[in-house]
């Protein structure tokens, strides 16, 4: 299972994610519900757990931790190879899933392009036109991602 244990010290978006998932869990849930209409709604997280080395999954790995088994085109169809990755996920009882990518900083949300080779960002490009149609997105959102390579 593609997984990334996480140093023990971890800084910025990270470390305030863990402490939310760790030490905080039922005000973050709380949190959660209330921004998605989810009333009562129990989330169990999945990562970064302490338990767990505080995690990161990856890849195919990200499905196998949300119990995804109805995939309608394999991963490695859709996407390249190292991704996605999310700081943390959860499911909830229901099986709504929670992937969260968390910023800290506005560093961190800006947005400086991609490392993705030319072939990897033909295959994200699919991906998200894909997405955008099967989501019923406006046909001006964004959907491209541009090699830096």
């Amino acid at each position: 299972m593609p997984r990334r244990p996480r140093p023990l010290e971890a800084r910025r978006s990270e470390h305030w994610l863990r402490v939310a998932v760790n030490e905080s869990t039922p005000t973050l849930n709380s949190r959660i519900r209330m921004a998605f209409g989810w009333p009562d709604e129990p989330i169990q997280w999945l990562s970064p757990l302490a338990s767990d080395q505080h995690a990161e999954y990856y890849d195919e790995s990200v499905h196998e931790r949300l119990g995804i088994t109805n995939l309608r085109v394999p991963l490695h169809d859709f996407w390249p190879a190292g991704g996605p990755r999310w700081d943390a996920l959860a499911r909830t009882a229901s099986g709504k899933l929670v992937l969260v990518e968390a910023k800290a900083h506005i560093d961190e949300i800006v947005d400086y392009g991609t490392r993705a080779g030319a072939e990897s960002a033909v295959k994200i490009n699919a991906a998200l036109e894909s997405a955008k149609a099967a989501y019923g997105a406006r046909a001006e959102a964004p959907s491209r991602v541009a090699s830096l390579l």
